[in-house]
């Protein structure tokens, strides 16, 4: 079974999709600190050490942004 998490953009109705909490955890950790922080208050707060029983939603500007700033910084 698995638990959802989501960004804070669901309750306005915007579009999104899940992802899984790993893949959510593992792009968070591409990111420094300070970054990784800060995009994490965005999605309702889980124990990373539970990620693999998580999906986590994020609308598509959050899943671009993250996926984007994790690819800068893994260059």
């Amino acid at each position: 079974m698995f638990r959802e998490r989501e960004c804070v953009h669901r309750d306005g109705g915007t579009a999104g999709e899940f992802y899984q909490g790993t893949t959510y955890v593992q792009l968070l950790q591409r990111l420094p600190v300070r970054t990784a922080a800060q995009f994490a208050t965005r999605v309702t707060s889980f124990f990373w050490a539970d990620a693999a029983q998580i999906k986590v939603w994020l609308c598509h500007d959050c899943a671009v942004e993250l996926q984007g700033q994790a690819s800068r910084r893994s260059a």
